[in-house]
This record gives structure tokens, C-alpha cells and sequence, in this order.
């Protein structure tokens, strides 16, 4: 199964975790990639259940992400959307939801097959914790380097 697809990788500028969803989402729908409620469904989850990842505690080097997703019901595929921001923009972090943590990239993931998703998230963090990968992503620019190195994902 591919995971990541090219036309699936976006370098944006948005200013908060709302604006993103609102954008990102409409175009998933525009695609047929989801259904609608999938807007209302994943920022209420995100409210209650926060996706940010403080990769601090890997490297103080690493940039922060977030992996925001919904449930299966709402997704008419299975895929890791990839979202270079251009700045930093806040998310509440996992692990400690009273904390506002600052992050450079998204994971969204797109998941209509429910059991799927550990298998997903679990590649995501082993990809999001390698030094190497990291470092590469940070310097890519174009949507094409991106794809070249989060396409690890795929394997």
C-alpha cells in the first residue's frame, strides 16, 4: 500500500492549526479523499485528544510535529498527507494536553481502514525519530525532495 503519494506532499503557510484543517480539508474533499464531517470530526478529536509530538526529547535539533487524524468512517482512503509549514504554528502536545508546542510539520493521516491505524502511526514516529531523516527533511525545499525522503514510509 502506498502511504504517501507526490501530488499528496504541500508546503504551506498557514497561521494555526484551525487554518490548516479548514484548507487541507477542503481539498481532501475536493478529491474525494474524505467525507463531509471530516472537518468537524477531525478538529473535535484534535480538541480532545491532541496529536502534537514533542521531538525535543529525541534531539533538541528536531522539529516538532503533529499527526492529526479522525476515525476511518470519515476517510475514503488511506494515506499520509505530508505538510511542510513555513512557520511554526501551535499545536497542543500529546502527552501533556495543557502544553502548547510549536510545529513545523504535519502527518495527517487519512485512514479508512481502521485497523490500520497503529501500523501508520508506528511508521510515522520510527521515520520522525531517525536523525537522518530529519535532517534531510529540514533541508529540503521543493515537494520533490520532500516526497524523495518521506517516501521511506512507502517501504
Amino acid at each position: 500500500m502506498n502511504l504517501i503519494e507526490k501530488d499528496l506532499i504541500f508546503k504551506e503557510d498557514f497561521v494555526s492549526l484551525d487554518q490548516a484543517f479548514k484548507c487541507l480539508s477542503k481539498r481532501f474533499l475536493e478529491r474525494g479523499l474524505v467525507k463531509e464531517g471530516y472537518l468537524e470530526a477531525l478538529m473535535e478529536r484534535e480538541k480532545n485528544y491532541p496529536t502534537g509530538i514533542d521531538l525535543t526529547a529525541v534531539s533538541q535539533e528536531f522539529p516538532n510535529i503533529a499527526i492529526p487524524h479522525t476515525e476511518s468512517q470519515y476517510c475514503n482512503a488511506t494515506k499520509v498527507i505530508v505538510i511542510k509549514l513555513e512557520r511554526d504554528i501551535v499545536s497542543k502536545d500529546m502527552m501533556n494536553p495543557d502544553k502548547d508546542l510549536n510545529v513545523k510539520y504535519l502527518f495527517m493521516i487519512l485512514n479508512k481502514d481502521g485497523g490500520e491505524q497503529s501500523n501508520i502511526l508506528a511508521k510515522i514516529m520510527e521515520f520522525a525519530t531517525n536523525k537522518d531523516n530529519i535532517s534531510m527533511l529540514s533541508a529540503s525545499d521543493s515537494l520533490d525532495s520532500i516526497y524523495d525522503v518521506v517516501n521511506k514510509l512507502n517501504a
